[in-house]
């Protein structure tokens, strides 16, 4: 019965292997595609700037229309410490939310850690307290 296991197993991991191999295939043709796409792109943003444009719509062989624009995305940032500090922990729990997502990543595992390297362990532990978020009300 055990032997059935081992090759149960076995069987497991070669399946799990040639799955890696072929996305690991298709991980190196997306790089090589990308690549190629981001000359173009900067083929087309040489032509634009030359043609003073900042956008540029072309009909292909098949009938599609294509367009290349410039479009401005704008991101903001938060100090979270500094809300904390303004608003109060309570305040700042209907303020600030997060959401958490679950996907599956397969990428190159990185080297294994050694434990035994002295490069990177310090002879003596520096005890230094780091400050936290504060808690409570700040007065002004």
């Amino acid at each position: 019965m055990e032997e059935q296991t081992e090759l149960e197993n076995f069987q497991r991991e070669k399946k799990y292997r040639e799955e890696y191999e072929k996305y690991r295939l298709l991980s190196r043709q997306v790089k090589e595609i990308e690549t190629q796409m981001d000359k173009i792109k900067e083929g087309v943003a040489i032509m634009l700037h030359e043609d003073k444009s900042n956008e540029k719509i072309v009909g292909l062989s098949n009938g599609e229309n294509w367009k290349a624009a410039y479009q401005t995305t704008s991101r903001s940032n938060t100090d979270l410490k500094l809300l904390m500090e303004t608003v109060g922990p309570n305040k700042y729990s209907e303020i600030v939310t997060s959401k958490d997502s679950t996907f599956l990543t397969i990428r190159k595992a990185g080297k294994e850690k050694k434990d035994t390297s002295l490069m990177n362990a310090k002879p003596v532990e520096d005890n230094i307290n780091k400050p936290g978020i504060p808690i409570g009300m700040v007065l002004s």
